[in-house]
């Protein structure tokens, strides 16, 4: 059986908003640094957009929260999309983008959970978020007893 939910205009406007605002960022940031993925970012913003301002459940400000859901980012190459959407809802200030692919800075062409808030898995190989998201939602319903939601 298939449970629907309706989404208000409103919302629909907004993750459209956020989509656009993270692809202009994105073009931003790339011409900037010279180095980027626009193809992998753009076809993922509406994806990033919904997920983050309709679907998540998180806490910027407790980024580490044991009840979050998380998000497996399997294109690592699009990262540079989802660091907007992450600054905008408060992960971290909008101004530290401006770092992006500088050395030293924790923003790199390919996302880094250990130096990003917000990020809850580093990427790998292409499929490889599958399998890690899988081994993610089963330690937390067998080993933790939670029922998280990763996607």
């Amino acid at each position: 059986m298939t449970k629907t939910t309706s989404v208000s205009s409103e919302k629909i406007n907004l993750i459209k908003e956020k989509a656009k605002m993270s692809r202009l960022e994105t073009i931003r940031l790339i011409a900037k640094a010279k180095s980027g993925h626009y193809g992998s970012s753009f076809s993922s913003s509406e994806i990033f957009a919904t997920l983050y301002y309709h679907i998540l459940n998180y806490d910027p400000n407790n980024p580490k929260w044991p009840s979050r859901d998380s998000f497996v980012m399997g294109k690592g190459h699009s990262a540079v999309g989802v660091y907007p959407i992450l600054a905008d809802v408060g992960f971290f200030p909008k101004e530290e983008l401006d770092t992006y692919t500088d050395l030293g800075s924790p923003f790199g062409d390919h996302p880094d959970m250990n130096k990003i808030n917000g990020v809850d898995f580093s990427s790998g190989s292409i499929g490889h978020g599958l399998s890690v998201g899988v081994g993610m939602s089963l330690a937390a319903r067998v080993i933790t007893r939670n029922t998280d939601r990763i996607f």
